[in-house]
């Protein structure tokens, strides 16, 4: 949720305070901050201020977590790909408590996603069924205060025990964490041979133009002489059975031999399909070409991958050709790593303004993949019209909650919507899921200008979701075309994505103070959806009070202006009294212990 409220902010500097007495083994802090986390926490402040981000060191005083943290740190500065770490599940209710407490005192000004809110005796009704976050006030204070504190022989240490069983685990930790980076940073495949499929009775928006315009931006950017080329090549049949069936296989290889009559009647089976003599090669080009990324991305050649392929793929059942797709490219790539490279987890983010139906019917039930599709709905009237592309759908036997929709039910959708969707939903379940290797269905068709898609995401929108997505997985992501059809659109966006894969700073954005409602609205049905399925989820779906009631007790009057904040300070004389050094020359101020800092 907070990520949101920095891009809101749209700083033109991060400074952090890094502080490295929240590491494991650190005897200041007493916490369990892995040195391998450290840079998944920097890693989406590096999306912003255009790169600016400066990391000053603070506190941290176990030396073996605070030498691996900060060398971490300074890998992801320097661009290396985050560290795998394990599943992040189960947030203690200490934490969890915290970030409530915090989100309902600066909701007013700050827009934090997908909230619940009540008022009055509607929260507090909440509270005693426990839907509703009960606000809790602590100020634990040990009094008297001492006038002095020791500066020397002060430091905290672990008891031996502890320190041993302690730096046993930090040496595991960093004996089992891969550090390995890929000869290339970005593998890029591109081959003409896939424009010979064409629409040739009519003018059609799925135009060989699309891979061949995304190809010159890529190359006026100077992206492709700084990514390394992939050879394309034809999928086996073989490869093909991995998710389609015999029967559709040679339908579209007879394809190559009817006349045009012929080929008209094998169109007019399908939803929205179009063919030509050719149209057989190019699908097995950009479904073959994409498992040579794959096999380079997995075999260490190259740390991320983009595929200009066409035709594209994610609407194609293993039995039909589907809304211009004829093989499933993306599903044959997830198919191919778990059969090939042994994978046990691959997400699948489809933020194509479609539906991916053929996706998420191949792998329903299976965990392996988890797919995760971002789409217009229109509440069952938007292509493909599926009732299984609705929030409630979440997969079936062993993969049920590994299929989460998020259906946008109007037009209008820009980048503060896939943002909020991103930090709400997305990625926490990611980071609960810590896949193996990302791959991204990526149709263009939610961008702004797009005459199908009625969607707004610019093309630094889609850079930074692609940014968001590449602390996942030791950074292997691939990016496989699959809609879209403004030209202009599709090639500046697919170009800020390469950037982002190549580490390249990115724009601003300038989001809109709150989401859309009807977003929102879809976000908060598949949050309260999934909580069911993914424990990052669950604890953060009660209900706040619409208004932040200020405790007059004690310890917890809150300013709500800064102009209040000199106000505060006279009210909040707890302990002894506060003391006017001025008026009393003999008093001296204590020294600072010396644990105290960072």
């Amino acid at each position: 949720m907070w990520n949101i409220c920095s891009f809101q902010f749209n700083p033109d500097l991060v400074i952090v305070s890094a502080g490295y007495d929240a590491a494991l083994g650190c005897p200041e802090g007493m916490m369990r901050v892995t040195p391998q986390c450290y840079p998944h926490l920097l890693w989406p402040l590096m999306g912003l201020a255009n790169g600016k981000v400066a990391v000053i060191l603070e506190g941290g005083y176990c030396l073996k977590s605070l030498a691996e943290g900060a060398a971490l740190t300074l890998r992801s500065l320097l661009g290396d790909p985050c560290p795998l770490i394990q599943p992040i599940m189960n947030p203690s209710s200490f934490i969890v408590d915290t970030i409530m407490n915090a989100t309902t005192a600066l909701k007013d000004y700050w827009s934090f996603g997908a909230i619940r809110t009540a008022t009055g005796a509607e929260y507090d009704e909440s509270v005693l069924t426990g839907e509703g976050h009960k606000l809790s006030y602590r100020f634990d204070w040990t009094e008297p205060k001492p006038l002095k504190y020791p500066t020397r022989s002060a430091f905290v240490l672990n008891e031996k025990e502890v320190f041993l069983a302690l730096d046993k685990e930090l040496d595991q930790l960093n004996l089992t964490t891969s550090l390995s980076v890929a000869k290339h940073r970005v593998g890029l495949l591109y081959d003409d041979v896939m424009l010979m499929h064409r629409n040739t009775t009519v003018v059609h928006p799925e135009s060989p133009e699309r891979i061949s315009n995304i190809f010159a931006c890529h190359a006026s950017f100077g992206l492709v002489e700084r990514c390394h080329r992939i050879a394309s090549r034809k999928a086996t049949h073989e490869e093909l059975r991995l998710v389609h069936a015999e029967e559709h296989i040679l339908k579209m290889r007879n394809s190559e031999r009817l006349g045009r009559k012929d080929l008209g009647n094998l169109e007019d089976r399908y939803n929205s399909i179009f063919l030509n003599n050719h149209s057989y090669e190019s699908a097995l080009y950009a479904a073959g070409s994409l498992l040579n990324v794959v096999e380079s991305v997995l075999t260490g050649e190259c740390q991320s991958g983009v595929a200009i392929v066409r035709p594209p793929g994610h609407h194609a059942e293993e039995d039909e050709a589907c809304g211009f797709c004829l093989f499933n490219n993306v599903a044959l790539a997830a198919k191919y790593g778990i059969e090939n490279h042994d994978l046990k987890r691959i997400l699948i983010v489809d933020w194509d303004v479609h539906h991916g139906n053929g996706i998420q019917h191949m792998f329903d039930s299976d965990p392996r993949v988890l797919y995760i599709s971002l789409h217009r709905y229109d509440y069952g009237s938007f292509f493909p019209s599926k009732k299984d592309a609705n929030f409630d759908y979440v997969g079936n036997g062993a993969g049920e909650g590994f299929t989460v929709n998020i259906p946008w039910n109007k037009k209008g959708m820009g980048d503060t919507e896939y943002l909020t969707a991103f930090t709400n939903v997305i990625m926490p379940i990611a980071y609960e899921y810590a896949p193996e290797l990302v791959l991204v269905s990526a149709g263009f068709d939610a961008a702004q200008g797009d005459p199908l898609g009625g969607c707004k995401i610019s093309p630094e929108g889609y850079g930074h979701m692609t940014h968001l997505l590449t602390s996942m997985a030791n950074g292997k992501v691939i990016l496989a075309l699959e809609g879209g059809y403004n030209l202009t659109a599709i090639s500046y966006s697919m170009s800020l994505c390469t950037k982002a894969l190549l580490g390249d700073p990115l724009p601003k954005l300038c989001l809109r103070d709150v989401a859309d409602e009807s977003a929102l609205e879809s976000i908060r049905d598949v949050l309260r959806t999934h909580s069911a399925y993914w424990t990052l989820l669950k604890p953060f779906q009660k209900i706040l009070p619409s208004e932040f009631p200020i405790q007059q007790g004690k310890y917890s009057i809150i300013p709500t202006k800064e102009n209040e904040i000199v106000e505060l300070m006279e009210k909040l004389k707890v302990g002894p009294e506060l003391v006017d050094v001025n008026a009393n020359p003999e008093l001296t101020i204590p020294d600072p212990p010396i644990s105290a800092g960072g």
